[in-house]
């Protein structure tokens, strides 16, 4: 499931359960899968567009069919430490139920967290809607940690922040062009050293 956690206390916990290597090894992803999509290193990638290619379907909580009232306002919340996005399996398809009740940026992350999970061949936790009508799933940390991080490399991979930096971007347009929120793009530019290579 989808937290936000970018930039916080937890984001760099999780950190701390990567592997060697595994950033660059994102680095990596990020750039050929753009490449199996047709798209350049530099430009956004579409959630849908990888999840078209793994055969997964993206649906808005309040378009689940047979979901009560109740339960969509139960689930409905826009609060920050609120569930965002989770997978559940349906017969052999996986479907990612995004909490439409949030931000442009903060879907647009967790979107691309939930595939990551398909990308690394996670196994999908139990996820199920309890009486008081609150999904409920059991997670691995290091799984969350690295799509966390494969999320913001498939989002805004080195490259692409090389692009923004030398072509002079401002924020507002790289946060409408690459349909992320200011403080991914300003966590992604610390953690990958673009600031201090374009600081002057």
């Amino acid at each position: 499931m989808a937290v936000s956690s970018t930039d916080s206390a937890v984001s760099k916990a999780r950190q701390s359960l990567l592997d060697r290597g595994y950033k660059a090894w994102c680095e990596n992803t990020a750039g050929t899968t753009r490449i199996k999509l047709g798209v350049r290193v530099h430009e956004p990638l579409q959630a849908s567009l990888l999840a078209e290619k793994l055969g997964a379907v993206i649906c808005a909580l309040d378009k689940i069919p047979g979901l009560s009232s109740e339960a969509l306002r139960h689930l409905s919340s826009s609060s920050d430490d609120e569930w965002s996005a989770v997978t559940v399996v349906c017969g052999d398809k996986e479907i990612i139920v995004i909490n439409p009740s949030h931000s442009v940026g903060r879907m647009s992350t967790d979107l691309m967290h939930e595939l990551s999970h398909l990308l690394l061949g996670h196994e999908s936790a139990q996820t199920f809607i309890s009486e008081e009508g609150f999904m409920i799933r059991e997670y691995d940390e290091k799984q969350e940690a690295e799509a966390d991080w494969l999320a913001g490399a498939l989002l805004l991979p080195r490259k692409a922040l090389e692009y923004i930096k030398y072509n002079h971007i401002p924020i507002e347009e790289v946060t409408q062009i690459y349909g992320v929120s200011r403080q991914l793009y300003n966590y992604r530019c610390r953690m990958t050293a673009v600031n201090r290579q374009y600081r002057y």
